[in-house]
């Protein structure tokens, strides 16, 4: 099975426990409360809920670091397992003890149910990578909402047709299934069998972690508030359900049927609207969205008395808390350190989750002290702790960007913005991208570059070929270089830096040059930047003269201003190559005249000591034009004033010419100066014959056409003198043109 095939199965059994796991947490809500309130007056729920809540602490705390030292993939399918076998017992056990067994079961279904949905999500986390998770996730999530709603509609059925204590063989069906199929998912978790490390324990790391996050810490607030208000508002609605409803299994089907609307308004909510206040909202402002929404629900309740009102503001609260602040919620714990999430995660899901039930069952029940007026004291309090959690959420934001940053800057990992949802995310990743500035070019190419983190190369191809062109190995770069056709974008910037590099500049070069016109603006914006390396630039020419148009002959006309002559010869080189290869390509002819003035103006020892460093490539006929001939023995600096020439004059009579200045034969070279004299400016002709030591001409003594042609028949009789000298050929004027520039 190959590994998609195989991301494609494990993607299918996290939505089966998904939706097992949901269904079980939608139904248990209904069998937790129906059989609580059938035995017990609704005056005694801030005394079960405390109780839960101190055994949901407890459960959570030594979970979290059951976690840590034994992974996911041992522990979350063993308790769901465990969970499943409590059902049996307490519904086999019911009769014998009634009042005892249902307080048994809320605080089994209160105390263990979050920490096992949080334990499923950090057993899918370890499961999928951040880059897979982006992508499944959605489904996985969705189809356990369905689940959620089919689990609803399970214990209204069961209710109606046979008992509430029937739901509880269900409950322990839906956790067998649930665990069963974790066992297959946590048997492909990548940290299975990974072995506690020293210090790795999940008390000391959430304890370091909050103290060093105050991050950390408003999350957790905003968890007690929230919880802790759901707590009251769920008090005054199974107080109003109960009076109502009165006891038994209608009362069963009625929470039954409460909490299934409630999942189905959820998935229509989270699957329509969140992705939109994610997008526009931000993180900050969708999560606030909650605290608002009951604050103006309870101000609403207190306006209207009614039962329906209070049903419809807790409603509202569950319908919210699962779509918007929950989205909104678990983005918040991506930059989190992963050792340091799988601790605290579970501690703030479940702990802070059940410290709000805890502290909202001790107002309870210092409120029942005081009954009569007891509904308008809850609505304010739910109304105060609202107004908390806003003034929270709205700094929420600019700490979680700061967070943000902070693991963008500590972790190699290419984030897909394009896979991102909310746009506070979408901010911090482009500032930070702007933090992460390279450093500056030095002014030569290290051969051992430091390699990118392989943890971030395992992420991206793209990052892996990075990493292997900037390893610093010469075989490996070259090997890496053969495979880029065609070249990403995002990579040119790497390539054009191995120019510099002499064991793999030819290669690079080929990948440069078959990447065509679309990386013409880089080369010449590096070609003109006199702040980049030089070994680079002198080699960006010849790529621009295989594939450049029109843009390439104006960076290459800029490069003759260049302080470095060897990279304004290259220019001169790469612009008389695209004249050939292109008739329509224009050339500023007075600006062509003004530079070879100017280099016609500098003192004889300049000019006569000019050198390239780069060896001639003799395989490469095509680029060379007027030293085919004379290849490494002609004067280098009339070769770039005639290379230049030849941009805006007949090329052919130039190559001529040009021999001619270097022959032995003072007739030839007698005729080549003719013919310059009559073919250049009055002003630039009489700089040339200054710098070759020769004298002015007295006058035209022939027409201009029959020295031309003259010149013409005496290419044949130039080509045979360079054969006969071979091993070298005087400059012109009898100069050599070894020193170098100064």
């Amino acid at each position: 099975m190959n590994f998609s095939a195989k991301l494609d199965r494990l993607t299918q059994v996290a939505m089966a426990g998904a939706s097992f796991t949901l269904a079980h947490q939608v139904a248990a809500k209904a069998a937790r409360d129906g059989l609580f309130l059938s035995r017990f007056p609704a005056t005694d729920l801030p005394k079960i809920v405390g109780a839960a809540a101190v055994v949901s602490i407890v459960s959570s705390l030594l979970f979290s670091r059951l976690l840590t030292r034994f992974a996911p993939g041992r522990m979350v399918p063993i308790a769901y397992l465990c969970s499943a076998a409590g059902h049996l017992m307490e519904y086999f056990l019911i009769d014998l003890h009634r009042d005892f067994i249902v307080c048994f079961v809320y605080l089994h279904i209160v105390g263990l149910g979050a920490i096992l949905l949080s334990g499923f999500w950090s057993l899918a986390s370890e499961v999928f990578d951040p880059r897979e998770a982006k992508l499944r996730f959605g489904r996985i999530a969705g189809m356990g909402t369905a689940g959620g709603i089919a689990g609803g509609i399970l214990a209204e059925r069961t209710a109606a047709l046979s008992s509430a204590e029937m739901l509880l063989p269900v409950l322990a069906a839906l956790h067998l299934a649930c665990g069963l199929i974790l066992l297959v998912l946590g048997a492909s978790s990548r940290e299975e069998h990974r072995k506690p490390r020293a210090g790795d324990e999940g008390w000391e790391t959430a304890r370091k972690a909050f103290a060093g996050s105050p991050f950390l810490l408003s999350l957790a607030f905003l968890v007690v508030l929230g919880t802790t208000s759901a707590a009251l508002l769920d008090y005054l609605f199974k107080t109003g359900a109960t009076e109502a409803m009165g006891r038994g299994a209608s009362l069963t089907r009625y929470f039954a049927i409460f909490y299934t609307v409630s999942q189905v308004m959820t998935f229509l909510v989270q699957s329509l609207l969140t992705p939109i206040a994610l997008r526009r909202l931000g993180l900050g402002r969708t999560v606030m969205s909650l605290a608002l929404a009951v604050s103006a629900g309870s101000f609403a309740a207190l306006a209207v008395p009614l039962f329906t009102m209070v049903s419809s503001v807790r409603a509202l609260e569950l319908i919210l808390r699962g779509s918007f602040f929950r989205s909104g919620y678990e983005i918040f714990f991506t930059p989190i350190a992963p050792n340091e999430k799988r601790a605290v995660k579970t501690v703030i899901d479940v702990g802070c989750d059940r410290f709000g039930d805890a502290f909202g069952a001790l107002i309870l029940q210092l409120l029942l002290l005081y009954p009569p007026h007891m509904r308008t004291e809850i609505l304010v309090i739910v109304i105060g702790l609202a107004a908390a959690s806003v003034w929270i959420t709205s700094r929420m934001d600019r700490a979680y960007i700061g967070v943000l940053e902070r693991g963008l800057m500590n972790r190699a990992i290419e984030l897909d913005i394009s896979g991102l949802q909310d746009s506070t995310t979408i901010s911090a990743v482009l500032r930070t991208v702007n933090i992460r500035k390279a450093p500056a070019p030095t002014a030569a190419m290290k051969p051992e570059p430091a390699p990118l983190p392989a943890a971030a190369a395992s992420l991206d191809p793209l990052i892996e070929t990075l990493r292997m062109l900037r390893s610093g190995k010469a075989a490996l770069v070259r090997s890496q270089l053969r495979r880029l056709q065609p070249l990403d974008p995002l990579l040119a910037p790497q390539v054009v830096r191995l120019l510099a590099w002499d064991e793999v500049s030819e290669e690079a070069r080929e990948v440069l040059t078959a990447a065509g016109n679309s990386i013409t603006g880089l080369l010449t914006d590096v070609l003109i930047d006199d702040k980049q390396d030089f070994a680079i630039r002198r080699r960006i020419p010849r790529i621009l003269a295989r594939r450049g148009g029109q843009r390439a002959v104006d960076g290459l006309m800029d490069a003759l201003e260049d302080k470095h002559f060897e990279v304004r010869f290259q220019s001169s080189r790469a612009l008389d190559y695209l004249r050939q290869s292109n008739e329509e390509l224009r050339f500023d002819e007075h600006r062509v005249f003004a530079i070879v003035i100017r280099e016609l103006s500098v003192a004889k020892p300049i000019w006569e000591g000019r050198r390239l460093l780069d060896s001639r490539d003799a395989s490469d006929s095509g680029f060379s034009f007027l030293d085919d001939v004379l290849r490494d023995r002609a004067n280098q600096s009339l070769e770039h004033v005639f290379s230049l020439l030849a941009v805006v004059l007949p090329r052919d009579p130039l190559k001529i010419a040009f021999r001619a200045l270097h022959s032995d034969d003072h007739l030839l070279r007698g005729l080549g100066l003719e013919y310059l004299e009559g073919t250049l400016p009055a002003a630039l002709n009489e700089l040339l014959t200054q710098m070759l030591d020769v004298s002015p001409p007295a006058a035209a003594s022939e027409d201009r056409e029959e020295v031309l042609a003259r010149l013409m028949r005496s290419n044949q009789s130039l080509l045979l003198e360079f054969k006969k000298i071979g091993g070298g050929a005087p400059g012109p004027a009898g100069s050599r043109s070894t020193a170098k520039e100064s």
